[in-house]
């Protein structure tokens, strides 16, 4: 499904939601935030089948496997940019440039079952990333997200809590379109 435009007092209000939140409150006090979305994410996915996965409601639309997949692109490398910053360390974000860290639609590198297990896997290591970050950490934010701007290491943190959310609710409109196929009994 194509992403909806986001206003730019909304991508304000988003970015001072994530500065703000990540200058207020401690890496664990953010945790269980940044877990509960992400738990919510995976229970989208939960007796999902493959043709399910990889159905679109329209040829331009995006797949659950696909909104998956890019889940865990970003996951990872997001995992990376907290902990770079979270130092005072530059990020090491590659020849894709920021652009990595919320990468663009592409179909799953692994089966169904194997990029849900990926998932799950991702998701401990991610729930993880904060061990052994410095309390407080830098504030420098940087680098500029391509939507809500400069955000700090915990800021990046709790991003990932708004993008798995929203990326909750993209799996659940799929579910609700027209035409999407009958799966296994709950």
């Amino acid at each position: 499904m194509p992403q909806r435009p986001i206003a730019d007092d909304e991508r304000q209000r988003v970015s001072s939601y994530l500065l703000s939140q990540g200058e207020k409150y401690s890496w664990l006090a953010l945790w269980p935030r940044v877990v509960d979305a992400r738990i919510d994410f995976l229970n989208t996915l939960n007796r999902v089948s493959p043709e399910q996965a990889a159905w679109k409601p329209a040829p331009e639309d995006w797949s659950i496997e696909e909104v998956a997949q890019h889940v865990l692109d970003g996951s990872r490398r997001n995992a990376d940019m907290i902990a770079n910053l979270a130092f005072g360390r530059e990020p090491n974000l590659g020849p894709q440039g920021i652009g990595a860290i919320d990468p663009a639609q592409r179909a799953a590198a692994l089966s169904w079952p194997d990029l849900v297990d990926a998932l799950l896997d991702d998701s401990r290591q991610f729930s993880n990333v904060i061990d052994g970050l410095p309390e407080p950490p830098a504030f420098e934010p940087r680098p500029a997200h391509p939507f809500f701007g400069p955000l700090h290491s915990r800021g990046w943190f709790m991003f990932q809590r708004v993008h798995d959310l929203d990326h909750v609710n993209q799996v659940n409109a799929i579910k609700e379109t027209a035409g999407y196929p009958e799966g296994p009994s709950p």
